[in-house]
């Protein structure tokens, strides 16, 4: 069974304008945003998210040893990345700007990476009205089994 071997929730509510999260070294990977009605879209470098009409994004960044065990988020994609440095952060539109402090050090360069996307919008429904309009992401990584990899 998989385990989790590091994750990282991003101490910092993202403001509108969520791209997605992209290697520190290609930023302008997401700069297309999704397609068409798809809250996510997959690139090289980068995985455009969309907080839907609730602006405001936390997102948590977990490494696993394996694929992790299902979840029972209502809203799931998986699918496989190139990362150039390794290294992953978000990036919002409002003026370019790139979240250092939240920075995910996956552990290894120029690698194929499994990942699993998770998204869940919270309204006032949910928790109180401090946190209405609030999506929440969590994006597990891992790296693909030995003998698939090229």
């Amino acid at each position: 069974m998989a385990e989790i071997i590091k994750r990282l929730l991003d101490p910092w509510k993202i403001e509108p304008y969520l791209r997605g999260v992209a290697d520190v070294e290609a930023p302008w990977s997401v700069a297309g945003g999704t397609s068409g009605d798809e809250w996510i879209t997959i690139g090289p470098d980068g995985i455009a998210l969309d907080a839907a009409h609730y602006g405001h994004a936390l997102i948590e960044y977990e490494l696993w040893d394996g694929e992790p065990p299902a979840s029972d988020w209502e809203e799931s994609r998986s699918g496989s990345i190139y990362l150039t440095s390794g290294k992953i952060c978000a990036i919002t539109s409002y003026v370019e700007e790139i979240d250092e402090d939240g920075d995910f050090d996956l552990g290894r360069a120029g690698q194929e990476w499994r990942f699993r996307a998770h998204r869940k919008p919270l309204s006032h429904e949910n928790f109180t009205a401090e946190v209405i309009r609030l999506s929440l992401f969590k994006l597990q990584f891992w790296a693909p089994p030995e003998d698939s990899r090229v």
